[in-house]
């Protein structure tokens, strides 16, 4: 059936108001909105947060492992001590927001309860956009694989999709590397990876997948993820990184993130890392809304993200079948 998308932005005005044509039935309920699956930021580490007035930057120390040793001791000799370092990774929090603002007159006539809707959508608008800040910070590391043994994402041909074989050169990047797996909220544990929804369609096509989760076992799906292969989750996240049109010959590359223990942390500042919906009704103004007439809606939340192990987080990029 025939849709249509209705404005109740007033652009010159800079504030919703109530649209022009409003005698038509509304449904009460109004329909489910299209969201993304939200991940990123649940997977970080999150250290011991920090209180309020303390600052607004905060630091992991990472104790680096020590060089094999191999020398026999000579009897009755103390051989040389080693000196043991200690990385210090930081980052600054930052605040983050969005708002909106509408007349009392579409809150008192219109159809919907506006303010409820309005928040609603803010809080999902809060949840993708701190995704995708935690998102942008990940897909910024230094540990980068691209299919086909390619040597960039512009030599990247839309004939590099994801494989088997592929997927055991990340897992064999990270074990050679010494990262840990992480453990999963079900209990599982493996190295995670977050898997655009594009190339997830190629891989489940595979054969090996199919062997790993469809006749051998069912358990990845049944532990919340897309499924496991070869010790490792799949994670399908359609928010994960796109870089359009910077492939070979113009095509989309898809940056998948593969992560073990340690990989990133997301600092807090005493909760402040989950938004605040913040509602201000007509008459709360003062001298700014000398008639009553402004309702606001809007969502506020101090963050950042940062890698805390460049080794243990890989970014596979590849092209997708369209």
């Amino acid at each position: 059936m025939p849709t249509s998308t209705q404005s109740i932005v007033n652009v010159s005005a800079g504030y919703n108001q109530i649209p022009q044509v409003n005698a038509e039935v509304y449904n009460r309920a109004c329909l489910e909105r299209l969201t993304p699956e939200l991940f990123f930021t649940k997977y970080g580490e999150k250290g011991m947060g920090a209180p309020k007035k303390s600052g607004d930057t905060q630091s992991w120390r990472r104790w680096n492992s020590l060089a094999v040793a191999t020398n026999v001791i000579t009897d009755g000799v103390t051989p040389d001590g080693v000196n043991v370092s200690v990385t210090k990774v930081s980052a600054t929090v930052k605040q983050y927001g969005n708002w909106s603002k509408f007349t009392d007159y579409i809150d008192m006539v219109g159809l919907d309860d506006t303010v409820l809707n309005m928040s609603e959508i803010m809080g999902e608008n809060a949840g993708e956009s701190i995704d995708t800040i935690v998102r942008d910070i990940m897909a910024a590391g230094t540990n980068v694989m691209y299919s086909g043994n390619k040597a960039s994402r512009i030599l990247t041909t839309g004939t590099d999709k994801i494989s088997a074989l592929e997927i055991l050169k990340v897992r064999r990047a990270l074990k050679r590397n010494k990262v840990k797996p992480i453990t999963l909220p079900s209990g599982g544990t493996g190295y995670l990876w977050f898997i655009h929804t594009d190339v997830a369609t190629d891989l489940m096509q595979t054969q090996e997948w199919k062997d790993q989760n469809t006749y051998t076992s069912t358990k990845g799906r049944e532990e919340g993820t897309l499924g496991k292969m070869y010790g490792i989750y799949f994670l399908e996240a359609d928010n994960a990184p796109k870089f359009t049109g910077l492939g070979a010959a113009g095509v989309d590359i898809f940056g998948n993130l593969v992560i073990g223990k340690g990989a990133y942390g997301v600092p807090d500042i005493e909760g402040s890392q989950k938004p605040e919906i913040i509602v201000h009704k007509a008459g709360e103004s003062g001298i700014n809304d000398p008639l009553n007439q402004f309702n606001t809606v809007g969502w506020k939340a101090c963050l950042t993200a940062l890698i805390l192990q460049q080794l243990a987080i890989v970014r596979f990029e590849c092209a997708a079948s369209i």
